[in-house]
C-alpha cells in the first residue's frame, strides 16, 4: 500500500524584502502536517525542508543568513 505525501501552500511570508512560502507537508489522510517547508517564491528555489514546526519571520531570518 502506498502512502501519499501532498503539500499544501499554508503562508506567505516576507522577511527582508524576499517572499518565502510555506507549505505543509501532509501524509495520507492526516489533518495537521507532518513538517514544513520554505520555497522562496521568485525562483521557486526549495531553501529549507523538513521543518518540525512552523516558521516564524524570525527563524527563517536565521536560517537564511
Amino acid at each position: 500500500m502506498e502512502v501519499q505525501q501532498r503539500v499544501k501552500t499554508i503562508a506567505i511570508l516576507g522577511v527582508d524584502g524576499d517572499n518565502y512560502e510555506v507549505g505543509g507537508v501532509y501524509i495520507g489522510e492526516e489533518h495537521k502536517p507532518c513538517w514544513y517547508t520554505v520555497t522562496k517564491t521568485d525562483d521557486r528555489s526549495v531553501r529549507f525542508e523538513k521543518l518540525d514546526a512552523f516558521p516564524s519571520h524570525e527563524q527563517i531570518r536565521e536560517l537564511i543568513h
